[in-house]
């Protein structure tokens, strides 16, 4: 498996792109993280009726029909968003999409999500194929809650870097969980993290990159604590403020 290399320094990684100032999981958010200076590009996966690999957060999508759910309507159905920030309109992206522009130009983080009820049919496979034929696996991190897309990614790549994410909700015996996964990272909760935490996960050696973080004083103490990335809607302010703490280091 290839490991992910622990970086020289704590990564800024764009949750769902720089979306304090565009609309999340969209292409502008994900071209403004780049102009932010981010290392890395988190966005969301869902899976249409059709097998397309659909960029939103949530398996609900306002603006469709029927039940509403992505997983339930083909991907030419998904409607224009507007976006808050600029008033324009934004349209939901698919992952060739992203993949297209932003591939070999910064590592991306793919969270595989799921519908309301069960999983998605083939969804893994869509996935990293879509990945390996752009000769992206080494830049990408694959993550998710849920064992299950993992373990399914796995079987299908020895190569496939994965990330284990926890909650307050789901950090139950995540060492061994990590350990069968052939897991690379660890993504935790802000709230879980402290020395022990960080201390536990790298010796298991585990990187760990912690979500979702906007406050600077919460940015400070977990780099203190030695973290290797933190997700965040304000990849400028965190860049700013490693450069700032880079300057006035001893």
């Amino acid at each position: 498996m290839n490991a992910v290399v622990k970086p020289p320094a704590p990564l800024v990684i764009a949750h769902r792109g720089a979306s304090a100032c565009r609309l999340e999981n969209t292409l502008p958010a994900f071209e403004l993280a780049v102009e932010q200076r981010a290392d890395m590009i988190e966005l969301d996966l869902h899976q249409s009726l059709d097998f397309a690999l659909v960029v939103h957060h949530d398996a609900h999508c306002p603006g469709l029909s029927g039940s509403g759910e992505i997983g339930d309507a083909r991907h030419v159905e998904l409607p224009l968003l507007s976006d808050p920030h600029t008033g324009a309109a934004a349209r939901i992206p698919l992952l060739d999409d992203v993949l297209e522009r932003f591939a070999g130009r910064i590592p991306l983080n793919l969270e595989l999500k799921r519908p309301r009820q069960g999983r998605y049919q083939g969804f893994e496979a869509r996935v990293l194929d879509a990945v390996q034929r752009r000769g992206a696996l080494p830049q990408t991190l694959f993550s998710s809650f849920h064992d299950a897309e993992l373990q399914a990614l796995r079987a299908l790549s020895a190569d496939a870097n994965l990330a284990l994410l926890i909650s307050e909700r789901s950090a139950e015996r995540w060492r061994v969980r990590a350990s069968a996964l052939g897991a690379v990272a660890l993504n935790p909760e802000a709230a879980l993290v402290d020395a022990e935490l960080l201390r536990a996960a790298h010796g298991e050696g585990l990187r760990v990159c912690v979500f979702t973080v906007d406050a600077p004083d919460t940015m400070h103490r977990l780099l203190d604590y030695g973290v290797d990335g933190l997700f965040t809607n304000h990849p400028d302010r965190l860049r700013a403020l490693l450069d700032t703490r880079r300057r006035t280091e001893p």
